[in-house]
């Protein structure tokens, strides 16, 4: 409940912050009015309260009729995303501009330092800058303004439109047995209001077609709501691979009842779950090792001690009950992928994880650079990184949290060969 009250008043916070900022804007022009505040509410009216009402009364679980989800939902989700986006523009500005501002209003205390001041302002030089200064915001603020709408239509209408990425990982001394072995990865379904059971079904349809010989799943398979395990479950029921269909559970399964997720999941779909357990494969008389750990609550920016020790407690008694673990090519399901820095230090040939969804909305990508909130809590977020002899994949996954928009980074389905 916390995380949700939290994430409505920083919503509509900054909604409060664009409204203020637009009626500051107009009282700068010739056509403003006072009645004009309160044309300006209207919008925020209309693509707020409607959806406020049909979430007290229907929870996550309203679904409407297409026609509706068309003409009605989406554009609150367009409104919800380019206000956030907006809004956090205005934010950043005012956070840029504070120490000024500080500084300015303790200088004027000083009462000489402050008559200066005010003549300074009044100098014509000065006028000019500040004319042009407030033009460039203004052209920018638009911009901006525009960018996110576009953005948020595109990325919304666009959200499902899932990339298939393949992928060959090198693996130091892999045995020529085991080379050319196919891994299917897909992470963070996120089950729930975004993602209903029919989107699954033809993720799971699509992942059967790959062929691969082994699925991986590293977590957050639902979103909110333990109701939406079930349809989870069917949905993949049907999933099939010549070694086995692995997963492990993401912070979003702990929001909820992590056993009573792990227990449906486990009874009505073919993913065995590792729970800070592994399992040996033998192909062609080889041995490959599967370590599953579970994930905690923690949504911060660093891996939890924990899971750590859960990798070392599970690597222990694979080591300790198998002869042939230690000289092994071993595969880490980790949700999370923070702790890679320590993961590698652990003979771990493979890391799979998820969480970050790639950033899920990035408004700027170049190279490497990925202009996201992932971006700014890890700089591992998506595709493949390596550190000695140790890699690690992450997927952008398949579902997405908070609204159902995606830019610059689709949906993933990863087909990994082991080289």
């Amino acid at each position: 409940m916390g995380f949700f009250l939290s994430a409505l008043i920083i919503f509509f916070g900054l909604q409060g912050l664009v409204y203020y900022s637009f009626i500051k804007y107009l009282k700068t022009t010739k056509i403003y009015k006072p009645a004009h505040r309160w044309y300006a509410l209207i919008p925020f009216l209309l693509f707020n309260i409607p959806f406020i009402a049909i979430t007290l009364i229907y929870g996550r679980h309203f679904d409407p009729p297409e026609w509706f989800r068309i003409v009605g939902v989406i554009p609150f989700y367009i409104w919800q995303a380019a206000t956030f986006f907006i809004g956090l523009w205005l934010l950043i500005g005012k956070l840029i501009k504070l120490p000024f501002l500080i500084s300015t209003w303790l200088l004027k205390l000083i009462a000489p330092v402050k008559r200066k001041l005010e003549e300074l302002k009044e100098r014509k030089a000065v006028k000019v800058v500040d004319t042009s200064r407030r033009k460039f915001l203004r052209t920018t603020t638009f911009a901006i303004s525009s960018y996110a709408f576009a953005g948020a239509a595109y990325g919304i209408v666009k959200h499902d439109n899932y990339k298939i990425e393949n992928q060959k990982i090198k693996i130091a001394n892999l045995p020529d047995e085991l080379k050319g072995l196919t891994i299917t990865l897909i992470s963070d379904i996120h089950a729930g209001q975004y993602m209903i059971e029919d989107d699954m079904r033809e993720y799971a349809d699509i992942v059967n077609d790959l062929g691969s010989d082994i699925i991986c799943i590293p977590g957050d398979f639902i979103n909110f709501q333990v109701e939406d395990t079930k349809p989870k479950a069917y949905a993949f029921r049907d999933l099939k691979a010549k070694h086995g269909i692995y997963g492990t559970l993401g912070n979003h399964d702990f929001f909820v009842d992590a056993n009573y997720v792990a227990d449906v999941i486990s009874n009505e779909s073919p993913v065995k779950l590792l729970r800070n357990k592994y399992d040996k494969i033998t192909v062609n008389g080889k041995d490959l090792f599967i370590l599953g750990v579970d994930d905690t609550r923690d949504s911060g920016m660093k891996m939890n001690g924990a899971v750590l020790s859960y990798i070392d407690n599970t690597s222990s008694e694979a080591s300790a009950t198998n002869a042939s673990y230690n000289n092994s090519p071993k595969i880490l399901l980790c949700h999370k992928p923070y702790g890679f820095d320590d993961i590698a230090k652990r003979d771990v040939d493979l890391v799979l994880a998820g969480h970050t969804h790639g950033g899920q909305v990035v408004p700027f990508k170049f190279g490497d650079f990925n202009l996201s909130f992932a971006g700014f809590v890890s700089k591992y977020i998506s595709g493949l990184y390596n550190i000695g002899k140790s890699n690690m994949y992450i997927s952008r996954g398949l579902g997405t949290v908070g609204l159902p928009i995606r830019l610059n980074c689709p949906p993933e389905i990863t087909k990994i060969t082991l080289v």
